[in-house]
Order: C-alpha cells, then structure tokens, then sequence
C-alpha cells in the first residue's frame, strides 16, 4: 500500500475514534471514511487490531528519525511519552479501552524487539502499561518528566540496573534500618 492511502485509512480511523468507542469501530466505517476498498484494507491489515498496532509502533518510533537508532533510553522515552502525550485525544482512547490497549503493547514489544533483539521482561510490559494508563485516566496532566520517574521506578531493578551498581543498589537496600524507612516515608525524596 502506498503512504497516502495507509495515512488515509489511519486519519479515518482517528478521526471515528474521536466520536467512537474502539470496541464500536468496524472495519466498513474506516474504509467508507477513507474511500478504500476492503481488498485495499486487508491487504495491509488483518483486522483492526492490527491498524491500531502499525499506528502506534509508527507513532512510537518517531524517536529512531530523531535520534537514529543508537540513542540513549532516556531520549527514547521521552520521545514516546511526548508523542503520546502530543496525540492525547488518540492515545486517551486507546489506553483506556481494554481490548486496544494489547495492540498498544504489541507495538510497545515490537519496538523493543526491533530496536534491541530481545522483548522487555513481563515484568517491564505491565511496568509501561500500567503506567501509561494511569497517566490516560488523568488525562495526560503529569509531565513527561514526572511519568518517565513513575515508569522508571516501576520497572525491575535488574533492567535498571546492571552489575556492580545492581549490587550497590542491593546493598543500601539491606543495610537500611527501621528507622531509615520511617524517615523516607515521612519525609519523601524529592523528585529530581
């Protein structure tokens, strides 16, 4: 399919969904309001879970025509979360509904995948899902910064943290007493 048409269909799907429900989309609506045949859709979807997926993982490689593809995982997720956040009559739908938002995680995998060879732990899928929800359901007013430190903080410490500062980190963490957890949960860090 040719960029032109794949934007045509992807604006008609934003646009429905911007008046819709996903759940209440259909395919018919998306190819009426692009113009395109059936063929023309299911040659390049399967359904539309799938056009939901190849929307996002555009979307969330932005980063890889900005940075390239070697940049640093800070500049990534900011990247993605400002795209998000940019496009957040879009993705407020997506992530609130719960059958769009496994194709927003099949994207967010994909993207690992593609990017790294190796797909993010169970444990680091849910850390983002989770966290992008969250900031969905309050309607994107966190700021970026403040998302990625809640995300950050959600993800094992073992793909935070590597070696020797994996067993630094460890190691304050044993060696703290009774008294240094009251204080931290009375007197919270602030966020840098």
């Amino acid at each position: 399919m040719n960029e032109p048409t794949k934007k045509r269909i992807a604006s008609a799907f934003t646009e429905i969904l911007c008046r819709k429900p996903f759940a209440s989309i259909k395919v018919k609506d998306v190819i009426d309001a692009a113009g395109v045949s059936h063929m023309t859709f299911y040659r390049n979807y399967s359904d539309m879970y799938d056009l939901v997926e190849k929307i996002c993982y555009e979307d969330l490689m932005l980063f890889s025509k900005i940075y390239g593809r070697n940049a640093e995982w800070k500049a990534i997720v900011f990247c993605i979360l400002n795209t998000i956040k940019n496009n957040a009559a879009f993705y407020g739908k997506i992530l609130k509904d719960e059958q769009a938002i496994e194709s927003f995680n099949r994207a967010l995998c994909r993207v690992s995948i593609d990017t790294t060879g190796a797909q993010g732990s169970k444990t680091t899928q849910t850390a983002w899902c989770d966290t992008m929800q969250k900031w969905a359901k309050s309607g994107f007013s966190e700021s970026v910064e403040d998302v990625y430190i809640e995300l950050i903080g959600a993800m094992p410490l073992h793909e935070v943290f590597t070696g020797d500062a994996l067993r630094d980190v460890i190691q304050a963490y044993e060696t703290s007493t009774l008294d240094d957890f009251r204080n931290r949960l009375k007197y919270p860090q602030k966020k840098v």
